[in-house]
């Protein structure tokens, strides 16, 4: 009997996987299921942040549910090779207050190299929002070469 070793999903992985990419789809639920496409910024402890207008209406429905479901993939991978991507659900909020306001704007400036000096506090003030991810998948074919669906879960 071969004793496999289960593989191990790190915080610094997903870190990794997350700062390669930028945009994500977000998907939610209010009267029915709903998916956007929004870019996105994180922080160290895996935390999503993106802007959104609250009239969009997965703005909307997080409001009103505020579980979330979101996929990031590159669209431009060859199907002929090994698979790349992050699945993850977790608990969406709109972020109150200026100073966590001005954090979550500061961090999805940076990171997404966005210069536009009329993306201010004010201006977004109530269109930050925050993803706390629950449990994340991430599918690395290279990483872990094992079968579909034995990917492994970081429980947060």
């Amino acid at each position: 009997m071969t004793n496999k070793i289960k593989p191990i999903l790190t915080k610094e992985l997903v870190r990794r996987f997350l700062a390669e990419h930028n945009l994500m789809a977000v998907a939610t639920f209010g009267s029915f299921p709903w998916i956007a496409s929004v870019y996105y910024t994180f922080d160290r402890d895996l935390n999503i942040y993106f802007l959104s207008d609250p009239a969009t209406l997965h703005a909307k429905q997080i409001l009103q549910n505020s579980q979330v479901a979101v996929a990031i993939a590159a669209s431009r991978q060859d199907i002929n090779k090994p698979k790349r991507g992050l699945q993850l659900s977790g608990v969406a909020k709109q972020i109150h207050g200026l100073a966590k306001v001005k954090h979550a704007l500061r961090l999805w400036k940076r990171n997404l190299d966005v210069v536009d000096p009329q993306l201010t506090v004010k201006v977004v003030k109530c269109s930050m929002f925050k993803i706390t991810p629950k449990k994340i998948k991430l599918f690395d074919q290279k990483l872990f070469p094992i079968p579909d669906g034995q990917e492994p879960v970081l429980e947060m």
